[in-house]
């Protein structure tokens, strides 16, 4: 599951800058620098972190959104939430009670740097961190909930760019797919039923991952049943997405009681860093003695 992430300014504003349209990349700047913590090289979804991210109500303007999506029906805050909605699973996402509405009606981007997964080798765990190959921002799927908050609309915030009105604030959750090669080798816990990886956009999906479903979208199907036309994320659009060149490598622990390395400060296992920035940026390579670095796990795979 996608729990752990990588989100930098530059990899949020991305999309305004590559539409050059500067003056609003400086908005969202200021506008991720005074609502959020960002950047962060290793934001934990269990935290809840408030991020920037794009939606199918309002596609051209960033919004902010606050990871774990609250269902419409709910009526308390995260701690009473008994049930993890960090993650949606794409195959299913249409029949459950929680995500049902959101995944219908309020789809969303999430443009990060990359994410972290912990691989399973000889009884230990080791981070890793997984990016796009051409080292470009990653465009995570995500379905999004409204939260109504008051009746307060007085802010000094740019109106293209800041959440959907001051009343509401937008809660959401990272779609997941069944996982492609590589991320099959990654994420290998045996306690799980099967490996997963997020539903990662190219530019093309991004535009009709946002755009209204109708019987000719490319991203949802309609599959016949005796009581409705059930909707559902298509075999293509996941396929496409499972096809994006991704690349890896190991980091330092992440979460110190769940990883190897540091909380083995009496062994051997005590890795390298690759890199001086290794204490500033958690997604820096890193070594890790007992591995055999001279085999490439990830040779061949995508």
């Amino acid at each position: 599951m996608c729990y752990d992430i990588k989100a930098s300014l530059a990899a949020q504003k991305s999309r305004a800058e590559r539409s050059g349209d500067l003056s609003a990349a400086q908005e969202i700047e200021m506008l991720l620098r005074k609502n959020t913590t960002l950047p962060q090289s290793h934001l934990n979804g269990f935290t809840h972190p408030v991020l920037g991210l794009y939606t199918s109500e309002h596609p051209e303007q960033m919004s902010l959104g606050q990871w774990g999506l609250i269902p419409h029906w709910f009526e308390g805050s995260y701690p009473e939430l008994k049930f993890n909605t960090l993650n949606a699973r794409g195959e299913s996402m249409f029949e459950k009670a929680a995500f049902s509405q959101a995944a219908e009606q309020y789809r969303g981007i999430l443009l990060i740097d990359g994410f972290y997964e912990h691989q399973h080798r000889n009884s230990r765990i080791y981070p890793h961190f997984i990016y796009r190959q051409d080292k470009n921002p990653l465009a995570v799927a995500c379905i999004c909930q409204r939260r109504l908050l008051g009746d307060n609309h007085d802010t000094a915030e740019p109106r293209a760019h800041r959440p959907i009105s001051a009343s509401v604030a937008l809660t959401f959750s990272i779609v997941t797919i069944k996982a492609n090669a590589l991320m099959s080798t990654i994420h290998n816990n045996p306690k799980i039923k099967e490996p997963r990886m997020p539903l990662i956009l190219d530019h093309d999906m991004q535009a009709q991952w946002l755009e209204p479903i109708t019987e000719r979208s490319k991203a949802f199907e309609y599959v016949p049943s005796d009581a409705s036309n059930a909707l559902k994320l298509s075999e293509y659009f996941m396929s496409q997405s499972r096809g994006i060149e991704l690349k890896a490598h190991t980091v330092a622990p992440l979460r110190k009681k769940r990883s190897t390395g540091l909380q083995h400060s009496n062994s051997k296992l005590k890795g390298k860093a690759l890199h001086d920035d290794r204490a500033t940026d958690a997604a820096a390579p890193y070594q890790y003695p007992e591995l055999d670095q001279d085999w490439n796990l990830f040779s061949g795979l995508n």
